[in-house]
């Protein structure tokens, strides 16, 4: 998250590598769309419906909220920060994709429209595809519990597994586009990371008072 002018060689590598398999899998966006939803069968709904709800903020902050109270009351920092720092990720990597979402307006495939109808800036709430929001919210939580957790064998390949699981599920649902989950799922991977290896951060204190604001609507509703 540095100015491009900044950049070394091996940035422009990187993001012409994810611009690349972007514009690859956008150019590939229907014939996978129909290949999915021509083999989409139980198991593949049964699996989509356990995965999506880790890309939802109605079920992914409240566990938050409870893992940081846990880490206050407990004195256990690895769990505060894991929490603040998921809840930082889920806000900042948000943005992000929101102002994508609004600048481009695109179809979902659930639309029936072709996968290269846009209709570019606006304020409406309606066809907003690109980028999935659900793919990037799971892996910029995924990113942190990774990181914080690494020593424990089991948590990086589960994390990442179920954020994946995530980002699939929104193919098999007909809610998105293939390029949709995969660029807002480097989107969510690179602004977590980015945010994790400058901890602590000037945004703390908002996120902290965001997650006491959140825990005491969930516990008021």
């Amino acid at each position: 998250l540095t100015s491009p002018l900044c950049w070394k060689k091996s940035n422009w590598l990187k993001v012409s590598l994810i611009v690349g398999i972007t514009a690859g899998l956008y150019l590939r966006d229907q014939k996978i769309k129909n290949w999915v939803q021509e083999n989409r069968n139980d198991t593949s709904d049964r699996v989509s419906r356990f995965a999506r709800p880790f890309g939802d903020g109605k079920y992914t902050l409240p566990p938050l909220f409870m893992f940081y109270l846990y880490g206050y009351f407990f004195r256990n920092d690895r769990a505060q920060r894991t929490a603040m720092l998921s809840l930082e990720s889920f806000v900042v990597s948000g943005i992000f994709t929101s102002f994508i979402k609004f600048a481009g307006h695109r179809h979902r495939p659930s639309t029936g429209d072709p996968s290269n109808t846009w209709d570019g800036p606006s304020i409406s709430i309606s066809n907003l595809s690109f980028p999935s929001g659900h793919s990037c919210s799971a892996f910029a939580i995924a990113v942190v519990i990774a990181s914080e957790y690494r020593d424990i064998v089991f948590v990086p390949p589960l994390a990442y597994g179920v954020a994946t699981l995530t980002a699939l599920s929104r193919v098999n649902d007909n809610a998105h586009w293939t390029s949709d989950v995969f660029f807002g799922s480097v989107i969510g991977y690179l602004v977590s990371g980015w945010l994790w290896s400058r901890w602590p951060s000037h945004l703390l204190p908002y996120v902290t008072s965001v997650i006491i604001v959140i825990g005491a609507i969930i516990t008021a509703a």
